[in-house]
């Protein structure tokens, strides 16, 4: 080998330990942020929504969504795959229950609310917010990230290419109700606001 094929090899090393310091520990950071800060949009487009006088801001359906929204940003660290997985092992080997008190209370709060368009607008919210949880766990997960590629590239095949956001959306969503309950994910998110 030559010194120039050294310097090379040596060069080469450098950098993808570089890109490996830069992928693994900013990446993460990035990740959080924006996570954090899409959701902080989401909740100030809830309360801006509220304040026009759509919406009580005591109203249970305000105050729930909001509950699971501050969840989010609060324990957002905690919304990994992995968790996921852990939390879903543990509630099957021990026989821990899942809890819907948070849904139960969702759907009952909802049920109040005789205007259809704010009860629309609200759903819309909800969605929002879970979209980017799920998304959040997805992205932070190379074995799920290839997993919802192919629930998508399914769609694609069974439905048609009509609306790329959505059929990923949707396709990230079934990947991971698989395997683990989405909805526990929004009900632990909520337990953690109050606590």
């Amino acid at each position: 080998m030559s010194a120039q094929h050294l310097v090379a090899a040596i060069e080469s090393c450098i950098m993808l330990m570089t890109f490996a310091f830069l992928y693994l520990k900013l990446v993460p950071g990035l990740r959080l942020v924006t996570f954090r800060q899409e959701m902080f949009a989401v909740r100030d487009e809830l309360f801006d929504y509220a304040a026009a006088g759509n919406i009580r801001f005591s109203d249970p359906a305000y105050r729930l969504l909001r509950q699971s929204m501050n969840g989010y940003i609060r324990y957002a660290h905690q919304l990994t795959f992995f968790r996921l997985c852990l939390i879903a092992i543990e509630r099957k080997t021990f026989g821990v229950e899942e809890k819907t008190t948070w849904h139960d209370k969702w759907r009952s709060s909802l049920a109040n609310i005789t205007n259809p368009e704010t009860r629309d607008r609200l759903c819309e919210f909800h969605t929002r917010s879970n979209v980017l949880a799920i998304r959040r766990i997805v992205n932070g997960s190379p074995l799920l990230l290839s997993g919802v590629m192919a629930v998508a590239f399914t769609f694609v095949i069974r439905e048609g290419w009509h609306d790329t956001k959505r059929v990923i959306n949707r396709a990230a969503e079934v990947a991971l109700s698989k395997i683990v309950d989405t909805n526990s994910i929004e009900e632990d998110a909520a337990a953690s606001a109050v606590a």
